[in-house]
């Protein structure tokens, strides 16, 4: 919790720092895909997100992303919740297309079998959105998910492509 409540500390700070375009509310659905030797035990399965964030200049967006995904297997099945924090740099933004690249730290929970392994780890990857609106985003996210395992029973890398839908506020 103590670290939880560290990351939006420095979340709202970054807010200050940086002059604000504007803020981002949007969510997610698509492919979660376990790796290593957890993905033989689990299945892959459908994950949902909700994402946060704020447009600091027309190059940088900062974005907290919620994700949960349902695997079945193993005894009693895995859930996986992950809280990430990311900068997103805008590289191509050509009429109504935008691409980004982004990474950035992340917390990861693996809840199985009565337990929860909780893992820190590093996600990156892109996303190219489609300007629907002048501020209705909808695209496609990939994400790939590297996590730090030291003494976990389980917990592996894992990466996401996804469909996104988004609303940009003050635009």
């Amino acid at each position: 919790m103590k670290i939880k409540s560290l990351i939006l500390c420095g979340l709202f700070l970054c807010g200050i720092a940086f002059p604000l375009d504007g803020f981002y509310l949007g969510g997610q659905i698509g492919h979660a895909a376990l790796t290593g030797k957890t993905a033989p035990t689990y299945n892959n399965t459908i994950g949902f997100a909700i994402d946060l964030g704020f447009r600091t200049n027309p190059l940088l967006d900062v974005l907290f992303s919620s994700q949960y995904s349902s695997h079945i297997g193993g005894a009693n099945g895995l859930s996986l919740y992950s809280e990430t924090l990311g900068a997103n740099f805008h590289i191509i933004d050509v009429n109504d297309f935008d691409v980004t690249l982004g990474a950035g730290p992340g917390f990861y929970f693996f809840k199985y079998d009565n337990k929860t392994d909780t893992l820190f780890g590093i996600q990156t990857g892109s996303n190219v959105d489609v300007k629907a609106g002048d501020n209705l985003r909808i695209g496609l996210g990939l994400r790939y998910h590297t996590l730090f395992r030291k003494d976990a029973d389980i917990g592996d890398n894992f990466w996401t492509i996804m469909m996104r839908v988004g609303y940009q506020f003050g635009a």
